[in-house]
C-alpha cells in the first residue's frame, strides 16, 4: 500500500509563502500604467496651442521609462513619422507636462533641412505625471503622444 503525501498542508504552506512575498509588492502593482486620459484633457496648455484643431495620434512616438528614479534627469526619446520634405515636415514640437509648475518643458522648431524628426534628451519632472509630445506639421495638422511617468525623487520644485 502506497502512502500519499498530505498535499493540503504543502499547498497551504506554498500559498502562505507566495502571499508573504507578493504582499510587499502591492504598492508597486498599484503604480502600473493607467489607462491614458483623453489627450486634450492631460495638459490644459495644449488647448491654447491647438486652438480648437483636431489632435491626431500615431505619427509621434514618445518613449520615456515608466519609472524614473530621479526626476532631475528623465531620459526622453522622441520620433515623429515625417518625410521632412519641403512640402511635408514637422514645423514645431512641444513637450508638455501635466504637473510641473511650468507645463511647457520645451518648444522647438524644425526645418526640412534637418532630414529627420527625432530628439533624444533629458527632462525634469516634478512628480508622477503624464508627459505629452505635440507636433505641428507644415500643413497645420497636429499629432501627439503621451506617456505616464512615475517619479520617485522629485524635481522642479517652484518656490512661488
Amino acid at each position: 500500500m502506497m502512502i500519499k503525501p498530505n498535499n493540503t498542508t504543502r499547498r497551504r504552506m506554498l500559498q502562505g509563502i507566495a502571499g508573504s512575498v507578493l504582499l510587499p509588492a502591492t504598492p508597486v502593482l498599484a503604480q502600473l500604467p493607467q489607462q491614458r486620459p483623453p489627450l486634450m484633457g492631460i495638459v490644459p496648455l495644449m488647448s491654447e496651442i491647438v486652438k480648437g484643431a483636431k489632435v491626431n495620434e500615431q505619427r509621434v512616438k514618445l518613449l520615456i521609462p515608466h519609472l524614473a528614479e530621479n526626476g532631475h534627469l528623465v531620459p526622453v526619446n522622441l520620433t515623429i513619422d515625417s518625410p521632412m520634405t519641403a512640402t511635408d515636415y514637422v514645423s514645431t514640437l512641444w513637450i508638455l507636462s501635466e504637473k510641473n509648475p511650468r507645463p511647457l518643458i520645451a518648444k522647438m522648431g524644425f526645418t526640412p533641412d534637418m532630414g529627420r524628426a527625432a530628439l533624444v534628451t533629458r527632462i525634469r519632472l516634478s512628480t508622477a505625471q503624464w508627459v505629452v509630445a505635440l507636433a505641428q506639421m507644415s500643413d497645420g495638422t497636429f499629432w501627439a503622444d503621451a506617456t505616464e511617468v512615475i517619479v520617485t525623487e522629485t524635481a522642479c520644485l517652484d518656490a512661488t
